[in-house]
């Protein structure tokens, strides 16, 4: 099942690519690609973060390419979506591999921090 989450993951990540649009600041070009600092997440806090606080970051930051449309990619636009990818998504966080490069549209740190504590948390509803 793995694999097969891989495979799918790959295809997607590809139809992706291009993805574009206006970027996320309102500055009409792409920004440059931020260093990326990802850090894993060991320890949940109590209370940990519930879906609503990371609902508008996928909505924000994901949805512009995982809406599910035809040609885009796996969608991200509801709890049932995210939570059946939270494996993929960690690593691809972790990896700084998403947003892919170039595609005009940035993750901040926190932003990045924030949905990995969620799933460390066991992505609560």
């Amino acid at each position: 099942m793995r694999c097969l989450s891989a495979i799918c993951l790959a295809l997607c990540l590809a139809a992706c690519a291009g993805c574009g649009g206006e970027p996320l600041d309102g500055s009409g070009g792409g920004p440059p690609d931020p260093v990326c600092e990802a850090v894993p997440v060991t320890e949940c806090p109590e209370p940990g973060p519930g879906y609503a606080d990371v609902q508008p970051i996928f909505q924000a930051r994901c949805v512009v390419c995982h809406s599910g449309k035809p040609g885009g990619g796996w969608p991200l636009d509801d709890y049932l979506h995210v939570a059946m990818w939270w494996d993929s998504i960690r690593d691809e966080l972790l990896s700084c591999s998403m947003p892919p490069r170039g595609s005009r549209v940035t993750l901040r740190d926190e932003e990045r921090e924030r949905i990995l504590l969620w799933i460390r948390c066991g992505f609560p509803e």
